[in-house]
């Protein structure tokens, strides 16, 4: 259950907010194929979807943290696994996660770090019958910049300032579309249907011809 986690084990807020967001995807008491490369959000994962995940994927999958290393072979493997309706919600951090010291220590190599990691994936999803919903980025470039802005004016006496400041920030915690790649996490949605990337290659051809 969430909030049973005591203070000192909770994952930077960014984290946690892109976990609520992810719940929200798939149907209230339905568990996603689970694969989560992050350790450090294991228990965050949990509290949020405490089922065991179904075998067969067919309430969708949640891919946490594709690495490097593997991602290829992965996404191959869950576009297989997943029938065709089903949604694939993938969690990744974007170069702006380095700023969070907490995310500074974490193992592995994260796809979404690499300057265009997502774009990689993208070109991937499409071409595995994945079709991009679209993508959400938690804990904006605005809400940041803001943030900082606000605590200036807190140091220089400006309260009144710095309330408006940081209030405007929380309005624009969360992003969508392209300047979700200004953001600490994304979240990209997609679900796989039947002959996309066959439908996707006929428009192609026939704006060629």
């Amino acid at each position: 259950m969430i909030g049973t986690l005591p203070m000192a084990a909770l994952a930077p807020l960014d984290y946690r907010y892109a976990l609520d967001g992810a719940r929200t995807l798939f149907e209230p008491h339905a568990t996603p194929l689970i694969r989560c490369h992050a350790p450090e959000l294991a228990a965050e994962v949990a509290q949020r979807f405490p089922a065991p995940p179904p075998a067969d994927a067919s309430a969708g999958a949640l891919w946490i943290e594709p690495l490097v290393p593997s991602w290829g072979a992965e996404l191959a493997d869950l576009a297989r696994q997943l029938p065709v309706g089903a949604r694939l919600v993938v969690l990744v951090s974007q170069p702006l996660a380095r700023m969070l010291p907490e995310r500074r220590a974490w193992s592995g190599q994260p796809l979404g770090m690499r300057l265009l990691g997502l774009r990689d994936l993208r070109h991937a999803l499409r071409k595995g019958d994945l079709v991009i919903e679209t993508t959400y980025g938690i804990h904006s470039a605005a809400s940041i910049a803001l943030s900082q802005v606000s605590q200036q004016a807190a140091r220089l006496s400006r309260p009144d300032l710095a309330d408006r400041l940081h209030f405007a920030a929380r309005l624009r915690y969360h992003t969508q579309g392209p300047l979700s790649a200004l953001a600490t996490v994304a979240l990209l949605v997609a679900r796989k249907e039947q002959g996309a990337r066959k439908q996707r290659n006929k428009g192609t051809r026939e704006r060629v011809s």
